[in-house]
């Protein structure tokens, strides 16, 4: 870990404080991992005379950006045009059956360069072989919090355990200097049993973790589950014991007024897929509905294979357009809720907000710069028409980030990544996907196989 001290100076720095304080011409001191001094550039600059300088000029300074809902993977581009069910039984699940460790690891360290890449500082990922999964993140030196994917129905024994899970808390919960932390991850409730979630409420609580599961994607699925068990979703995680304050729900596209109370009640969280949404044509969860209520609210790109991109830029301009849609009103959310739900809100999501998700003075240094001198960014206002935030949301693209630094290192300095060799993660992440899907080949069930015309 990187101890010397950095100066980013003369950016428009956006805190994401709880008065969202700006500096137009601010500067941030870095040292030993953590912010230890925030103000106007020439203070800085003069009061640190000597110190390494990241020239920020022309950039917005800003908190890295939290990925609520990642799945790692390969099969970008070759799980297309399905709904959520018959897209996971024809693709995603033959691929799970064939997924082997060093897969995982290539799949993992494609997923956090390119999140890197467009501004991402910190996953919330589930996937398998997770602890190959957490050598990439410590190679890479994203910060990861991991949840396992965990089934226990007949049937699904390809996937992880909870002994599986318990064991990737002892050896990596803590690990990489803390960057790394373990949760406990639960498939989805057509995966699991009642005795996994409660089992799972038992080991989060034993071992002070949290727990990462799908809330409902499908509304036939939600209706499906209502006729067997005579409860919502929502309502049977709750019933199970595994909602609280440490909880982290994908999706919730259908949600009913009592699944929202019970999440209010708990402070579980929601982990908002829009472009997976639409891409599954699975609905647009009620995420003013949920804001109004007091919910926590993230924002996820999910996995390549149903985004298809980890852009987290592009992701938040689609959160506050589907809530204008929905409603019919254009006042319905504005960016400034946005940007934190991607910012302090996620960090809020997975109790890291004392440590992350702003900049105030003693949190771990989890900054990037955003260039903002480019055209589709221009007019760049930052007095009585100041659109800074707006900007962010509606307009920039992940490929604006400039510099990422995550606990004061810098691991990508002017779009060139510093820890590891990106055509060598690309080329990595080409040989696995293709080897990959060709024994993927054998798992997929005979009616979704291609006999020829």
């Amino acid at each position: 870990m990187e101890n010397e001290t950095r100066l980013i100076a003369g950016g428009i720095v956006l805190t994401m404080n709880n008065n969202d304080d700006m500096l137009t011409d601010g500067a941030v001191l870095v040292e030993n991992g953590r912010i230890a001094d925030i103000g106007p550039s020439a203070e800085l600059l003069s009061k640190y005379a000597g110190v390494e300088v990241l020239d920020a000029a022309g950039q917005v300074i800003m908190p890295g950006l939290v990925n609520l809902h990642l799945h790692s993977g390969l099969i970008r581009g070759t799980a297309e045009d399905l709904p959520v069910f018959e897209w996971l039984h024809r693709y995603v699940d033959p691929k799970h059956r064939a997924l082997q460790q060093e897969e995982a690891y290539a799949a993992a360290r494609l997923s956090y360069a390119e999140g890197i890449k467009s501004g991402t500082t910190s996953v919330l990922d589930m996937y398998r072989h997770v602890h190959r999964c957490a050598d990439a993140a410590d190679e890479i030196g994203v910060r990861a919090v991991f949840a396992p994917y965990v089934a226990d129905r007949p049937g699904y024994d390809y996937f992880e355990t909870l002994e599986s899970n318990i064991r990737l808390i002892e050896d990596r919960n803590g690990s990489a200097q803390g960057r790394i932390h373990v949760w406990v991850g639960l498939e989805h409730l057509s995966y699991c049993t009642e005795e996994a979630y409660r089992e799972a409420a038992r080991i989060a609580e034993k071992w002070g973790t949290g727990i990462h599961t799908h809330g409902e994607e499908s509304i036939e699925m939600a209706k499906e589950v209502y006729k067997n068990y005579g409860r919502w979703p929502v309502e049977l995680f709750y019933d199970r014991g595994i909602l609280g304050p440490r909880t982290v729900l994908a999706h919730c596209v259908w949600m009913q007024e009592s699944e929202m109370e019970l999440m209010a009640k708990t402070g579980a969280a929601v982990a908002h897929c829009p472009v997976s949404n639409l891409k599954l044509a699975s609905g647009i969860a009620p995420i003013h509905e949920m804001a109004e209520r007091g919910i926590k609210i993230g924002i996820g790109t999910d996995g390549v294979k149903e985004n298809n991109n980890l852009d987290m830029m592009e992701e938040m301009k689609y959160v506050p357009l589907l809530q204008k849609v929905r409603h019919y009103d254009a006042k319905v959310m504005k960016a400034d809720k946005v940007l934190r739900m991607a910012t302090i809100d996620g960090a809020k999501a997975l109790g890291q907000d004392g440590e992350i998700g702003s900049i105030e003075l003693g949190k771990k240094a989890d900054i990037i710069t955003v260039d903002f001198r480019k055209l589709h960014l221009t007019p760049v206002l930052t007095q009585t028409y100041n659109n800074i935030v707006s900007n962010l949301v509606y307009s920039a693209q992940g490929s604006d980030v400039q510099n990422v630094m995550v606990d004061g290192k810098l691991l990508m300095k002017d779009r060139v990544l510093t820890t590891v060799d990106e055509e060598q993660v690309r080329q990595a992440g080409q040989y696995a996907a293709e080897q990959l899907l060709e024994r993927r080949e054998a798992f997929i069930p005979e009616q979704y196989k291609f006999h020829g015309v």
